[in-house]
């Protein structure tokens, strides 16, 4: 191993220390791009089918596609930073400028502590992601849904046009939308059952959901209800004041928005293991992100003649075993089978303790 003087390696560490954040950040960048564009059209795909079941109003599309793609991004960006690393220096060791690096004395623990600044920087960010904006809007969506659900002109019907009642037998007609008063005007509705159709009509109606059950349901007011067999000449007609019609259960909600929605403090607050579980899972992703960028160093130790994808397809591995033990860790919580003061932390140690012992390993035997 050659030897320099203090002076030169120590700006030799500052070069590389600069060209190592800078390509790194360039490939994160690249490789968060086409994570994005793979999980927004899973997104996109989920939130159509939220629209077509009901849940969610067509208008309001896509204002929840904007606000659960932030969800996605602590997720992402952990993962996009870890590929960036780890295939950068792989790169760099198969092209043998790590290994010229070396032979000036710079160590792999010395290479961790030039991506201190860009961890310190990605981990505060994601920290402040996912423990405030995430709940905010995953509150957001839920406050915008429940509006949603109570306005009658984002209801998602539309004014002279024969319409099927999400995952029901059932046909609504309405003539007006009065957003002014916020009701449904010159109804037609008909109903198939098993045993008969009603058919009914109303001067106007409104949309309310039951406090306890949050169960949906149309008022008809002022109308006829025909109730008969088809084939057949039983029928009976009545007139009504009021009629309420429930709507079909809609199955699923646009975004979890129980634990999601809560705030820092309420989940501080609380005494509920399943909302302990939560304050893990939000702090879990600002730790993988430290983590990971200690696995990447630790594996990323290539020769020319190893495979081209060997160390990737090994930090995928890593990556997958990690989360699966991190889903593992939060559903003990919740099942009250580990304290929640020690939660999800005892993964993160056996990675840390994992990366650190290649890494001394690596060191020793340059």
């Amino acid at each position: 191993m050659l030897v320099f003087n203090e002076p030169f390696l120590r700006k030799t560490l500052q070069i590389l220390g600069h060209y190592l954040r800078k390509e790194t950040l360039k490939a994160f960048i690249a490789i968060l791009m086409v994570l994005f564009l793979v999980s927004v059209g899973s997104i996109f795909a989920e939130t159509l089918r939220a629209v077509a079941r009901g849940v969610l109003p067509a208008s309001m599309l896509y204002v929840e596609l904007g606000l659960r793609t932030i969800d996605i991004f602590s997720i992402l960006i952990p993962l996009a930073l870890y590929l960036a690393v780890l295939s950068k220096l792989a790169q760099m060791y198969r092209n043998q400028e790590i290994v010229m690096f070396h032979s000036f004395g710079i160590s792999t623990r010395q290479m961790l502590r030039m991506y201190f600044p860009q961890m310190l920087f990605f981990f505060l960010f994601i920290l402040f992601l996912s423990l405030f904006i995430v709940p905010l809007a995953s509150r957001t969506s839920e406050q915008l849904t429940l509006a949603a659900s109570k306005d009658v002109s984002l209801m998602g019907l539309k004014e002279g046009v024969f319409q099927e009642l999400s995952g029901s037998n059932s046909v609504i007609y309405v003539r007006k939308i009065n957003t002014e008063k916020n009701r449904l005007e010159n109804i037609f509705v008909n109903v198939k059952h098993e045993d008969r159709v009603d058919t009914l009509t109303a001067e106007y109606g409104y949309q309310y959901e039951d406090e306890l059950t949050k169960e949906r349901y149309i008022s008809l007011f002022n109308g006829f209800r025909n109730e008969g067999v088809p084939g057949s000449k039983k029928y009976q007609l009545m007139r009504f004041e009021r009629n309420d019609i429930k709507l079909p259960k809609l199955k699923g909600k646009s975004v979890d928005v129980d634990e999601d929605g809560k705030s820092l403090s309420q989940l501080l607050k609380s005494d509920r293991l399943v909302d302990k579980a939560e304050l893990h899972e939000r702090l879990a992703p600002a730790l993988v992100v430290v983590v990971l960028i200690l696995l990447a160093l630790s594996i990323s130790k290539t020769s020319p003649r190893d495979g081209k994808y060997g160390s990737l397809i090994l930090g995928l591995l890593i990556y997958i075993v990690y989360l699966n033990l991190l889903t593992i860790a939060l559903s003990l919580i919740i099942q009250d089978k580990v304290p929640p003061w020690i939660g999800t932390w005892w993964v993160h140690v056996i990675f840390i303790a994992y990366g650190f012992w290649r890494i001394y390993k690596a060191d020793n035997s340059s």
